[in-house]
């Protein structure tokens, strides 16, 4: 399979600040990490808490602009890509968090929280985007009737279906699942691992699994990292 994912090098560093009393310091929470991904493989990135996996991933997605290094997506360098250059990027690079009730908003019911990728991006009409809301949920093992309720009436693994669902919705070419079933009970983590593999077959989809779990790492990973 080709590549569709390279970083070469790629630090990540954060100064703190001093003040009257004591001195400023960087911390160096990525200091030099290369790997390549290809299409469809899943890439188990593995470390102790505290690492930098997290850091990593979002960097990767220039959630933080990295301080050095190179990233290429699809053998095009977009390292300084600015952020609107990086917009239309973004429908082929999706990440689902760790902690859905953290990163679903509350406020929006689940047919809003997954039909907004689609508003940012200006794809389709508000029928189409409604219709498409249905069917991603479906995939997910969620029923229609979820797209009227909130986050907060359901459990910790139906949340996670909506991060993959929201995830998923522009069909992208790369995941990065950071931690995406460690808050979850062991029986509700295989059936969130069961969906996201038989997403990727689906949809061809690259994954990197953050992770700190070994068992799980070896059960969906193609490689280690």
């Amino acid at each position: 399979m080709p590549e569709l994912l390279r970083i070469e090098n790629i630090k990540q560093h954060f100064y703190s600040g001093g003040g009257i009393f004591r001195k400023g310091y960087t911390i160096h929470a990525v200091d030099g990490v290369s790997f390549s991904v290809k299409q469809g493989e899943t890439l188990g990135l593995v470390g102790e808490s505290g690492c930098g996996k997290s850091t990593l991933g979002r960097s990767i997605l220039k959630l933080f602009e990295p301080t050095a290094g190179k990233i290429f997506f699809e053998g095009r360098d977009i390292t300084h890509l600015s952020v609107k250059e990086m917009r239309s990027l973004r429908q082929e690079m999706q990440i689902i968090f760790q902690d859905p009730t953290e990163s679903l908003n509350s406020r929006h019911t689940v047919g809003m929280i997954i039909e907004e990728p689609f508003i940012i991006h200006g794809i389709g009409k508000p029928a189409e985007r409604k219709l498409w809301v249905k069917e991603l949920l479906i995939k997910v093992g969620l029923p229609e009737s979820a797209a009227e309720r909130y986050p907060h009436e359901f459990s910790g693994g139906q949340r996670q279906r909506i991060g993959i669902a929201r995830a998923v919705a522009l069909k992208p070419k790369l995941i990065i699942c950071d931690e995406s079933v460690s808050a979850l009970d062991v029986s509700v983590q295989a059936q969130i691992l069961n969906l996201l593999l038989e997403l990727q077959q689906e949809m061809k989809l690259a994954l990197i699994f953050i992770a700190h779990d070994l068992s799980v790492v070896k059960h969906i990973s193609d490689r280690v990292a």
